[in-house]
């Protein structure tokens, strides 16, 4: 019988599994964005299509995963909603600069491409900083949350602060 340490240690194998692919397309977003001004347009626009695959094929559903599933995980065991609050806001934060992201392609394909690449530039290079930000929180401060039970977490708690009596 599979103990709650070993779905513990299943959950943080498979999460590691999975933002090691998300490291791989974020390095990609990375290096897209180092391209424009030096790559020709019609290039730099496949690569900013493939970009945005990426987010529809990979980022999105790892994200629903984690909405559908993770989260409510770590929200049942901590019992409050507050634990995955900053994360949930992160993931509106990703979907809005992907949005962003996805207006830009028409500018690569006008003639005044130049005018926007910095614009463009300045997405892609957005959303990998919100992407690295938010693996480093969930891989510090959620995944181990799922090694703590209730009872530790409340006892933890209960402790009274550093430098008062009792």
């Amino acid at each position: 019988m599979a103990t709650k340490t070993d779905g513990t240690h299943a959950v943080w194998a498979f999460t590691e599994h999975e933002h090691d692919d998300l490291v791989r397309g974020i390095n990609r977003i990375h290096d897209v964005a180092c391209e424009i001004g030096r790559r020709p347009t019609p290039e730099l626009s496949v690569h900013v299509l493939d970009v945005l695959q990426w987010l529809d094929g990979t980022l999105e559903p790892h994200i629903g995963w984690e909405e559908a599933w993770l989260y409510p995980e770590i929200d049942a065991r901590i019992g409050t909603p507050w634990a995955t609050r900053a994360a949930r806001f992160d993931h509106q934060q990703v979907r809005e600069m992907a949005a962003r992201l996805r207006a830009d392609p028409h500018l690569l394909s006008s003639h005044e491409a130049g005018d926007h690449e910095a614009e463009i530039r300045c997405h892609l290079f957005g959303l990998e900083a919100l992407l690295r930000a938010h693996i480093e929180r969930e891989e510090r401060f959620l995944i181990p949350l799922l090694d703590d039970d209730r009872s530790s977490v409340q006892t933890a708690a209960a402790v009274a602060p550093i430098g008062t009596s009792g």
